[in-house]
Order: C-alpha cells, then sequence, then structure tokens
C-alpha cells in the first residue's frame, strides 16, 4: 500500500483531464481532485492507468473516472460534501457507515458527509460517473425546496435504483453530464444551460433518495391560485434567457416548488420549466424566422437560448412549429433575397 500524506483539497481549474501510470501521482490527482485518501492496486493486476476528466459546475465537480486495474481506495470522513458514484459501465463495491454497496449500471451509491469510505474494489476498466456536491448548496437546496429550515447532515440512504422514477432520471443527467465532462468546448460552460444542470442534480439526488424529508419533498403542496403563476410567467418572459432553476422561479412566487409546481399543472396545464421550455422555443423560432442564414446557424441560436442537446431542439421544435429550425432558417434567407431584389 502506497502512503501518500493527507492534505487538504485545494481548488481546481473549471475543466481538466489527467492520465498518468504512476501510482503516486494518481494518489496525489485522487487528493487534489477530490479528498483525503490512499489508493493502492490489488493483486493480480499486470499493468495501471488511471484516467479523469473532471468539471467543476457550481457546486457540483463531476468527474469520468476509470482505472484499468482493480483498486481499492481508503477515503477519509467527507466532512463538507456529499458525494454520488454512478457506473457508467463495470462496478464499485464499497463501504460507508457500515453500508456495503455494489454500484453497478443499475445502482448508484452515495456517500454522506460523516464517516470515513471504503472504495474495496473499483472493478478494472469500470468507468464510474464521481459527483461531488458541496455539502451546503445540497441541504439549502433541499431548505429551499421546503421552504423551511431541516437537521443536518441529510440522512440519504446509501443507495438508489437507477432502472426507474427519479433514479432513471437521474442516471440520464449523468450520461448527459458526462458527454459534456468529456467535450472540449462543454455547452455546460454557458450560464444559461450550465445553472439548471447542476441545480438538476441536487433536486434529482433528493428525488430519488431515499431520506427523511423525502416523502414530504415530493408530496404537492396547496395552491395558490393565477397571482402565484403570474407572478412567474411575468419573470419569465421579462427575460426568458436568464438561467432560471425551478428553487429561483419558486422565490419569485413566494412559493416552495411544489406548490408553485402543482399551480402551474392547475392553470397552465405545464411545469414551470416546460412552460419556460416552451417560451425559449418560441423566441428561438423568432430569431430564426428573422435571421440571416449566411451569418446564423440553427446550433448558435439553439445553444444562446438555453437548447444544449441540438437533436432534442430539433424534435421539439418540429412538434412546435411543425417544420425542421433549418428550414425556418432556409426560409427567412429566401425571403431576406425576395425583399433584396424583388
Amino acid at each position: 500500500m502506497i502512503d501518500t500524506p493527507l492534505m487538504p483539497v485545494p481548488s481546481l481549474p473549471w475543466r481538466f483531464s489527467t492520465r498518468t501510470v504512476d501510482l503516486d501521482l494518481a494518489n496525489a490527482q485522487g487528493i487534489e481532485t477530490y479528498y483525503p485518501l490512499r489508493m493502492r492496486v490489488l493483486s493480480g493486476a499486470e499493468r495501471f492507468l488511471m484516467s479523469i476528466d473532471a468539471m467543476q459546475l457550481g457546486a457540483v465537480l463531476l468527474g469520468d473516472c476509470r482505472f484499468d486495474a482493480d483498486v481499492r481506495m481508503d477515503i477519509a470522513e467527507l466532512q463538507k460534501f456529499y458525494h454520488v458514484n454512478i457506473p457508467l459501465s463495470g462496478y464499485l463495491d464499497s463501504t460507508n457507515l457500515r453500508n456495503g454497496v455494489t454500484a453497478t449500471l443499475r445502482r448508484a451509491v452515495l456517500y454522506g458527509p460523516t464517516g470515513d469510505v471504503q472504495l474495496n474494489r473499483w472493478g478494472a476498466g469500470s468507468r464510474i460517473l464521481c459527483i461531488k456536491i458541496r455539502r451546503s448548496a445540497l441541504e439549502a437546496e433541499l431548505e429551499r425546496l421546503l421552504q423551511r429550515t431541516v437537521r443536518t447532515p441529510i440522512n440519504l440512504a446509501p443507495s438508489v435504483d437507477l432502472t426507474r422514477g427519479y433514479g432513471l432520471m437521474l442516471r440520464n443527467l449523468a450520461l448527459l453530464l458526462a458527454d459534456q465532462v468529456r467535450h472540449e468546448e462543454p455547452l455546460a460552460r454557458q450560464e444559461i444551460i450550465g445553472g439548471p444542470l447542476w441545480h438538476s442534480v441536487l433536486a434529482y439526488v433528493l428525488a430519488a433518495a431515499d431520506h427523511d424529508y423525502r416523502d414530504e419533498l415530493l408530496n404537492p403542496g396547496p395552491s395558490y391560485g393565477a397571482p402565484v403563476v403570474n407572478r412567474v410567467i411575468e419573470a419569465m418572459h421579462a427575460a426568458p434567457q436568464t438561467a432560471f432553476t425551478s428553487a429561483e422561479l419558486a422565490d419569485i412566487a413566494g412559493v416552495s416548488i411544489r406548490t408553485l409546481q402543482a399551480a402551474f399543472r392547475s392553470y397552465v396545464g405545464l411545469s414551470p420549466m416546460a412552460f419556460l421550455r416552451n417560451l425559449r422555443l418560441e423566441r428561438a423560432h423568432a430569431e430564426l424566422v428573422a435571421a440571416d442564414p449566411s451569418r446564423t446557424t440553427v446550433a448558435e441560436v439553439a445553444h444562446r437560448w438555453g437548447f444544449a442537446h441540438l437533436g432534442r431542439f430539433a424534435q421539439a421544435y418540429g412538434r412546435k412549429f411543425g417544420v425542421r429550425p433549418s428550414e425556418t432558417l432556409l426560409s427567412a434567407g429566401f425571403a431576406n433575397n425576395r425583399a433584396l431584389f424583388g
């Protein structure tokens, strides 16, 4: 076992990638990126390679991590963080507070801020999205969702089923984030996209994992009527390009998130975020209609209005307007030419 000295975790660049076959360097990088830890390669490995692609997104650090050998890690108490490991391939056996969990494609593992963590076996070749969440941010998110104070730390269950419900939504989000982490120019760098993404990580973890407040969190509150909805709609129309989160919209309304969602479904028939997405589609459509196709691309317009995935943008656009966004842009070019040349 390599006895790497424990040291504080320094701040990281916004995004970085590293590859190393040196176990000492791997230990040092693991400490710098995540927590005080000691790492060793388990017997039988013919080679060792660690690869990490990591990105800081608000209060969340995402690491797409892989070892080409069976590895064990002993990690000191997380204290200021919660943590989620979601396998994208392979498996991870770990223990925290006497809870032993094997994380697989069907099950994620979670660690709270108390108790040491033992990663007993990180399977060779297993690719895992390691999500480090600032404790203060997750606890503040829960209080904002409930609109009241809570006892901390949050007693999260040690694992989450990734095959259904909010757990499946969390896994789908993890796949999207893993693609962003590995991308040379991630769209998440744009606040209109990155802000909602990391807040979604917090919300999905709180919705997917069992804890003392989950039933209260998921049960809709009473509707406060049309004035609440109108305040939020006015704010959206005034600044649709703003990277609103569900919590920020609830703050504008002066009610909890679940109460705002119930009010929107009652009066509008959509969730607040779905209404905002429709509004952004309308603004994107207006921009494409007025655009010069020699100077504007569909991708630029989509990203400007917060749509990170072009394929999904095109599908949503087609459902709403009956044509592809590229057809709208091309038609705008023909119209402009007719106006110029008669």
